[in-house]
C-alpha cells in the first residue's frame, strides 16, 4: 500500500503578531492502492475533515505520495 499525505489550500491561522496568515491546512495522511482510495480512507478515518467545512470535492485537496515512513524532527 501507498502512503499519501493531504492538505488543501484554502484555510488560515493567526500569526504570533495577531496578523491573518493564509496558508495551507494539513489533513492528515492515509494509506491506499492509489490517491482517491487513500482519500477515501481519510474521510472515513477522520469524520471531523467533513464536518468542519473544507470543500472535500472542489479540487482544493492536494495529495503526495511519501517516498517512506521516515519522520525527521526540526
Amino acid at each position: 500500500m501507498k502512503r499519501f499525505i493531504f492538505f488543501t489550500l484554502e484555510g488560515d491561522s493567526i500569526g504570533e503578531n495577531g496578523e491573518k496568515v493564509e496558508n495551507c491546512q494539513l489533513l492528515g495522511d492515509a494509506v491506499g492502492e492509489t490517491a482517491k482510495e487513500a482519500f477515501d480512507n481519510l474521510l472515513d478515518e477522520n469524520p471531523w475533515i467533513k464536518t468542519s467545512g473544507f470543500n472535500i470535492g472542489t479540487g482544493n485537496i492536494v495529495a503526495r505520495e511519501l517516498v517512506d515512513n521516515k519522520r525527521y524532527l526540526f
